[in-house]
């Protein structure tokens, strides 16, 4: 751990070499540490719109669904506790941050704590993890763009054409200028979620739905919709690449607070809406159950625009682990060489979830998968394991049974019988044919 601390006690000297005359300020912004350029640039409001960004879209169109699959009583009570859940454990990585002030990833955190095997355990999850968000993206994002030009078209076609315009923004590299992607996706989902509510009061006019207190779909599907809210609600597992880009990381509580109060309200209030206009009935996302016309349109064209912002975020994260790991030499080079390695990583990871969509085009069953799998993980279990290792002997029993209870039945319990659900799920869907082919079939 000491050899950590030297590295944090070092980031004077690279200030230093990077200084050139008349512009200190400049460099103190921008330093080398652990190898790579930081560029600490972020304020707290602008990480609540990063965070909103991240988090808030393909999950809060699927809230409606998962209250659909639980019921009223299961479904409300479980939105409620997973918003508690997850910002308790992303104010336990806040504290382990302040604590460490050198980490960078996620991954700095586990082998700080752990070694090498904590580094691998988090890298493993967090990269599958984050990999999965992609699919679930390209997919959400390309049935929104062919409901918006032409809902009678073939989606496969869609899919091509969005993974392309994908892999140009990606070209932006540093989440200096991703802030403002996502500031306008932040935006755009808004403006989906009021197009999406309005058209909802005038289908409710007409709507004899009330939904069950408690779903008679059975236990898995229960489990596999609640996968939808974790879901929904996960992506503390970037949170400390968000900090890693703050001016001020001890505001970062303030992002926490913020964000996860404006996600409450809007996955309670187009759940509930969602789920009482249309009943059982409801799909996910709720923007292709809405009555055909323009507001339809309207709301999957700002739909499209929002996941494309979420797509290239996280698409960024994941190519930049890739390539400092691959080609860390040109991680910050924007020469010919670091354009062109930064390209090919980006088709390559680009084309790889394509692919994944084409073969395994099951929107619900993978957002349940990443929910149930390794959301807990990540989100639950990781955080809570970290920081005991920590606080050690001077944590209270408050937060010893808090931890604990977190631990045993979201980190363990949870992932077990909720992947359980979800595997149920696929193997009922799986003799389906999906929607992307249906066009083929013509």
């Amino acid at each position: 751990m000491s050899d950590q601390y030297n590295k944090a006690d070092n980031i004077e000297e690279n200030i230093s070499q990077l200084q050139v005359a008349g512009d200190e300020e400049e460099a103190k912004e921008n330093y080398l540490l652990n190898g790579t350029l930081r560029r600490p640039h972020l304020s707290w409001w602008r990480c609540v719109f990063l965070i909103l960004g991240d988090i808030m879209g393909a999950g809060i169109l699927a809230v409606p669904h998962a209250l659909a699959t639980m019921g009223w009583l299961l479904g409300l009570l479980f939105l409620v506790l997973m918003c508690l859940v997850y910002v308790y454990c992303g104010i336990l990585l806040y504290r382990m941050r302040l604590m460490m002030p050198h980490i960078r990833t996620y991954g700095d955190l586990g082998e700080q704590i752990y070694g090498k095997p904590g580094r691998w355990a988090i890298y493993i999850v967090q990269y599958s993890n984050l990999f999965l968000f992609l699919p679930v993206y390209l997919l959400v994002s390309s049935k929104a763009l062919r409901e918006t030009v032409d809902p009678s078209s073939c989606l496969i076609v869609w899919m091509f054409v969005n993974s392309g315009i994908l892999i140009f923004f990606m070209q932006t590299r540093t989440l200096r200028f991703i802030s403002w992607y996502s500031l306008f996706g932040t935006i755009c989902i808004f403006v989906t979620l009021v197009i999406t509510v309005i058209q909802e009061a005038i289908d409710a006019t007409s709507s004899s739905h009330h939904g069950q207190l408690i779903s008679s779909d059975g236990f898995e599907t229960g489990v596999a919709g609640s996968g939808d809210i974790i879901f929904a609600y996960s992506g503390i597992f970037v949170f400390i690449e968000f900090m890693d880009e703050m001016r001020k990381p001890k505001d970062f509580n303030k992002s926490i607070y913020t964000a996860n109060a404006i996600l409450f309200f809007c996955y309670s209030f187009v759940g509930i809406l969602g789920y009482a206009v249309y009943g059982k009935s409801v799909v996910n996302p709720i923007t292709s159950a809405l009555s055909e016309g323009v507001m339809k349109r309207l709301a999957n064209a700002f739909l499209w625009l929002h996941i494309l912002a979420a797509f290239v975020i996280h698409g960024l994260i994941l190519n930049r682990a890739i390539a400092v790991r691959f080609c860390k030499a040109y991680v910050d080079d924007f020469g010919c060489v670091g354009i062109v390695a930064w390209f090919c990583i980006t088709v390559l990871t680009t084309g790889l979830v394509l692919l994944l969509n084409i073969f395994f085009p099951y929107l619900s069953d993978v957002e349940s998968l990443s929910g149930t799998l390794f959301s807990p993980l990540t989100g639950f279990l990781f955080p809570n394991l970290f920081y005991w290792k920590c606080k050690g002997t001077s944590m209270d029993w408050k937060e010893k049974i808090l931890g604990w209870t977190i631990l045993v039945l979201l980190g363990i319990a949870y992932t077990i019988i909720g992947t359980y659900g979800t595997i149920y799920s696929i193997v009922q869907h799986a003799s389906k044919t999906p929607l992307l082919y249906k066009c083929l079939y013509h």
